[in-house]
């Protein structure tokens, strides 16, 4: 019974959600799909042209993925229309969702717990998750991007290194974020793995260069640039940075309320962006230092959940979407945490990051983003539990828990 409790559950889980979000407008995909109009009408200029006024419109988004996607779609946008593109993707990213559970429990492995278990715990928090809701809610491509990393780690667990920097490189082409976890594959001196990474990577450059020139490549860096260094005032947003922006503008009185109903961009400044470097790194070293404090069974998948929150919280924007793959990831904290502190972070970030919760959260933002702050104590907090409870557990040696050195 215990193995038909995994199809079971992905089975009602693509069947309601897929019926749920049926047809929801995304504007990054219809930003993706008139890129590839674009192309195909033998117009690129015209990939970049929308101005960065739309960067989470439900219906409008300025193109911001690297040039070559915009190629690979051309076909499709001659074949099929926009609606159906965008429904059939939105069909293939839930079951995504569903096969990541999955690849998720290859990943993290936790010690003393069942895939029955895993997949009950692992569907709930899919099912109620305001993150999940987000994504599904825009058919964003991000979940496109979850499921290459799953799967590029899973193969990495398998033994099959070189497939795992393949798949990694596609994933990193597709979001940048990714390109950050190569370093696990360095930290492991798995020279297979970042080898085929790097080679992946670079022919999918030279690829695009030689497809689209270098021109749209120097503006697609050029919008990167610009946005990482604006704050993105919205209520999905939970980048710690909008949260101190908010807070200093409330003590200085500047605050009169922010708006709910559409995105804003402010230029950063130059203190918070100091900041935000300096806590960006500061993260980045210490998931580097935890390495030779874990087991290898323990490290990839305590790394990588690391990892995935710090690109989150700290990259350009930290959409709710990006912590789909840490919650996926929850688990992990039975490697690193006594049992019962572990449930209790599982449960407190079920509810706390569920989707009614959001919308209590929402109703209550106004002069704050309380969906922001809440967002940035969970998944602060949570890679700061996961940094600080690597390094406690070493420091008094030789009471080290199994799954430290």
């Amino acid at each position: 019974m215990q193995r038909l409790v995994y199809p079971i559950c992905a089975l009602i889980f693509s069947g309601v959600f897929s019926v749920m979000f049926f047809g929801a407008p995304s504007g990054d995909l219809m930003a993706l799909y008139m890129a590839g109009t674009a192309v195909s009408a033998g117009l690129p200029d015209a990939l970049y042209a929308l101005p960065l006024d739309g960067l989470n419109d439900a219906a409008r988004a300025p193109f911001l993925y690297p040039p070559i996607w915009a190629w690979l779609i051309a076909p499709v946008t001659q074949a099929v229309s926009f609606e159906a593109f965008a429904n059939t993707l939105l069909v293939l990213q839930v079951v995504m969702l569903a096969v990541s559970v999955g690849l998720a429990w290859k990943v993290v492995r936790p010690p003393h717990m069942e895939l029955a278990h895993f997949v009950l715990v692992s569907f709930a928090m899919l099912a109620v998750s305001a993150p999940v809701f987000q994504a599904l809610g825009a058919n964003q491509p991000q979940i496109i991007s979850l499921f290459l990393v799953l799967l590029a780690f899973e193969r990495y667990r398998a033994q099959s290194f070189a497939m795992a920097g393949v798949i990694l490189a596609v994933a990193a082409a597709f979001k940048l974020a990714p390109l950050f976890l190569v370093l696990i594959f360095l930290l492991e001196r798995n020279w297979r793995a970042a080898g085929a990474f790097m080679a992946t990577g670079a022919a999918l450059a030279a690829m695009s260069v030689a497809l689209a020139g270098w021109a749209l490549h120097a503006r697609f860096l050029e919008r990167v640039s610009f946005i990482d260094n604006q704050i993105i005032l919205d209520t999905t947003n939970y980048a710690p940075e909008v949260l101190l922006y908010q807070l200093q503008a409330l003590a200085s009185g500047q605050a009169t309320g922010w708006s709910l109903s559409e995105t804003l961009t402010v230029a950063e400044p130059f203190w918070l962006s100091t900041l935000m470097a300096a806590l960006m790194l500061a993260a980045l070293a210490a998931l580097i230092l935890m390495r030779p404090r874990l087991i290898p069974g323990t490290a990839v998948p305590v790394l990588l959940m690391g990892f995935a929150l710090a690109t989150a919280l700290f990259g350009p924007a930290s959409w709710g979407f990006y912590f789909v793959l840490p919650t996926l990831l929850l688990p992990t904290l039975f490697h690193i945490l006594p049992r019962l502190t572990a449930w209790r972070w599982i449960i407190a970030l079920g509810l706390l990051q569920s989707f009614p919760a959001y919308l209590i959260y929402f109703e209550m933002s106004e002069a704050l983003y309380v969906t922001t702050l809440m967002g940035v104590l969970c998944f602060g907090g949570l890679l700061l539990a996961l940094v600080l409870s690597v390094f406690r557990a070493v420091r008094f040696e030789p009471d080290v828990p199994l799954h430290f050195r």
